[in-house]
């Protein structure tokens, strides 16, 4: 047998098998310019369907069907400002709500710091069932499991959340401290 029969076998197959898959669309001449649809007309609607709770998406349905709503949709001009507008006087720069690093400056609560994750997770968890966004930072020094309610974009908003929590879970020691995500 020849060393180069069976990469000669495989080339002739794979020739014929080419030729069998494109020839036939080379050598049609009918070509389809659209494709016409296979759906048929919507069946008329039986009378023991209730349309009244479909009857105001049927209308729009159909609306768009029959090509009404195509005309019936224009936008609105764009407005051109003719003078740059210039920031309210009332602006203070000094409080801005970007940090120097362009992140946006949001608050957060520490409510308790524990060294048994399972106290970290109660606490976590008790504090989501009424309500707070909380979670939990390991702190990689002290190895304590820190417990943190927020972020907060608005430090009154965090106060406030703050005195809400020592009023609901007369929780003590509630540290405010600006939020870094890690």
């Amino acid at each position: 047998m020849e060393p180069n029969f069976k990469a000669r076998t495989v080339g002739a197959v794979v020739t014929v098998l080419a030729l069998a898959l494109i020839l036939p669309n080379i050598l049609h001449t009918k070509k389809e310019t659209s494709f016409q649809s296979q759906i048929p007309p919507k069946p008329p609607t039986p009378d023991w369907v209730d349309e009244s709770e479909n009857s105001r998406v049927r209308i729009e349905l159909n609306d768009l069907a029959s090509g009404k709503l195509q005309t019936e949709i224009n936008p609105p001009e764009p407005a051109i400002a003719e003078v740059d507008e210039t920031a309210p006087a009332t602006a203070n720069p000094s409080t801005s709500a970007l940090d120097g690093n362009g992140g946006v400056v949001s608050w957060t609560l520490q409510v308790g710091a524990f060294s048994s994750a399972s106290n970290a997770v109660t606490l976590r968890d008790t504090l989501r069932t009424k309500g707070f966004k909380s979670y939990i930072l390991k702190n990689s020094k002290t190895l304590l499991d820190h417990v943190y309610v927020g972020p907060m974009l608005q430090r009154a908003k965090a106060e406030e959340t703050k005195a809400q929590l020592i009023l609901d879970m007369s929780l003590e020691g509630i540290r405010l401290q600006q939020y870094k995500p890690e």
